[in-house]
Formats: structure tokens, sequence, C-alpha cells
């Protein structure tokens, strides 16, 4: 279930969420429309990322407890 394509898209994703933390941190902030961007475009990655690992679980048999 761990193979190379889906340690780095739980690699990718981490640093994702890292780096909308560090842009979203403080709540009270103005954002720019590059965060906002990069907010989205992260959120289409993730969905993504998880598709793939979902279809890979399926594939190798299905979860396991």
């Amino acid at each position: 279930m761990f193979n190379t394509d889906n340690v780095l898209m739980i690699a990718a994703s981490i640093l994702l969420l890292m780096v909308n933390w560090l842009a979203f941190h403080d709540l009270r902030e103005a954002h720019t429309l590059r965060d906002w961007l990069m907010l989205v475009a992260s959120v289409l990655v993730l969905v993504q990322f998880a598709r793939a690992f979902w279809n890979s679980a399926m594939r190798s048999g299905g979860p396991r407890p």
C-alpha cells in the first residue's frame, strides 16, 4: 500500500498543508489574491492525491484493518 508514489503524495500533502498554514495562520490579517489562489490550488491537489491514494488502495485489495 505504501509504494513510492503514495509516500511522495503524502509528503507533498504535508508540505501543502504547512504552506497553507503559514499563509492563513492569522485570520485577522488581510489575505492577497495569491494566498487564496494557493489555497484553492492546494485543495484541488489534495483531492487528486486522495483519489489516487484511494484507487491505489482499492487495486491492492482494499483497506486493511
